[in-house]
């Protein structure tokens, strides 16, 4: 979870977090009824040339996209003469936004672009149409198959075309010496002997619950309810919290994370970085980043879905198929070093991309539950509250426990 995830470098930073509802949550497309930027609308709103022009109504596709991946979106859309109205839903209150619209079931998109995190609620709901045969069976890769499969899975049909693969990894410059191992304790060891007067916290990681999931699971903890329960979860956040301040910057105002982060790397500020693919994108400096597996790191991916309530869901699948073919993963890998899903897009894509796909294979998957995005809403002040010293990691766990346990009994859902 996330970092997309999305409207910004990094779409993972707020994943799974609920936020209220705006009073109105029909589909409402985020430019006037014509497909995203100018190119788009000469073509579908009469502006170019009229023999040319796409024919038939615009396939709705609701997604997460950051500003930057719109715009190869579109380019790869005008350039296959689809038609398609594109709307944009912030990621950190996507599940909840896309939950309302589909719930009315009467004004929905043909396709959705999701984190696989939301797939089994969706899925529970029945809110979600089966794959056609043909997209199942593509050289989807292991990591691939494994967010669209198991739990959301039913009598061996998928839900969910897999788009891209990510989680965190430990980045460095290509000069620095990797890690002992990809054990936690060896990746801060090898960051503090990085430590000089002027750069006094080469350790890049955020106060953040995706963050923290490699040190709950080291301490023999896991993000769900039944996870946080013993003395393991409150070693984890003595052990996180005490980062800050020793190796790691005390953390930036809420919501400047990525552009703190980018710029300590460039700056050479930062000697280990632990992030995902969608932060690398924004990178100019690519042939200097060498990439390592981070321990117990998770490890999830966005997927592409069609509800059963769509207009035209034989259009959303084949804008699913065009944007999981081989040709348009490999171009948002080289332009975002995004790590794609097929294994005939790897083998074309850049070695970055092929590394960071190679650390990502030791990394676990969260857990497949309906409640798994909503546990970072309980997480993520606690943890702020413990690198803050506002409260002790005991207090702090006592009160995910407490939150986690209300999961469990069905109340606090969206």
């Amino acid at each position: 979870m996330h970092a997309n995830r999305e409207g910004s470098a990094d779409s993972r930073e707020l994943v799974g977090r609920s936020i209220s509802p705006a009073p109105d949550l029909r589909y409402r497309p985020s430019v006037p009824r014509c497909p995203t930027l100018l190119a788009m609308c000469l073509l579908a709103c009469g502006g170019g040339d009229d023999a040319s022009a796409p024919a038939g109504p615009p396939i709705r596709f609701l997604h997460t996209f950051g500003a930057e991946e719109t715009e190869l979106f579109n380019a790869i859309v005008v350039e296959r003469r689809l038609t398609v109205e594109s709307s944009l839903v912030p990621f950190a209150r996507g599940q909840q936004v896309i939950s309302a619209i589909l719930a009315g079931g009467t004004d929905c998109p043909d396709l959705m672009r999701i984190d696989a995190t939301w797939l089994p609620g969706l899925r529970t709901a029945g809110y979600l149409a089966p794959v056609p045969a043909d997209l199942a069976a593509r050289d989807w890769t292991p990591e691939a198959k494994g967010l669209v499969a198991s739990a959301w899975r039913s009598n061996d049909q998928l839900f969910a075309v897999p788009q891209t693969v990510d989680g965190l990894v430990v980045v460095r410059d290509s000069s620095r010496p990797a890690p002992a191992s990809p054990a936690i304790t060896d990746v801060v060891a090898a960051a503090r002997a990085t430590k000089t007067p002027s750069s006094p916290y080469p350790l890049g990681v955020r106060v953040d619950g995706y963050w923290f999931v490699p040190w709950l699971r080291a301490e023999g903890g896991e993000l769900r309810p039944t996870g946080i329960g013993d003395v393991g979860a409150v070693v984890a956040l003595e052990k996180f919290a005490a980062l800050y301040g020793d190796v790691a910057s005390p953390p930036p105002p809420s919501g400047t994370e990525a552009p703190d982060e980018l710029r300590r790397w460039n700056a050479h500020e930062l000697a280990y970085w632990i992030t995902g693919p969608w932060q690398l994108g924004a990178l100019r400096d690519r042939d200097r980043l060498a990439i390592t597996p981070l321990a117990h790191a998770p490890r999830g991916g966005q997927v592409l879905v069609v509800p059963t309530c769509a207009r035209a869901p034989a259009e959303g699948w084949r804008l699913a198929a065009e944007l999981t073919d081989t040709p348009a993963l490999a171009r948002f890998a080289a332009a975002f070093a995004t790590v794609p899903t097929r294994e005939s897009a790897l083998a074309s894509s850049p070695p970055l991309v092929r590394a960071l796909y190679e650390a990502l294979k030791s990394a676990e998957p969260l857990p497949r539950a309906v409640n798994t995005p909503l546990l970072f809403d309980d997480l993520n002040p606690a943890l702020a509250a413990a690198v803050a010293r506002d409260a002790t990691p005991t207090e702090a766990i006592d009160g995910v426990r407490h939150g986690w346990h209300r999961l469990t009994r069905g109340e606090g859902h969206p």
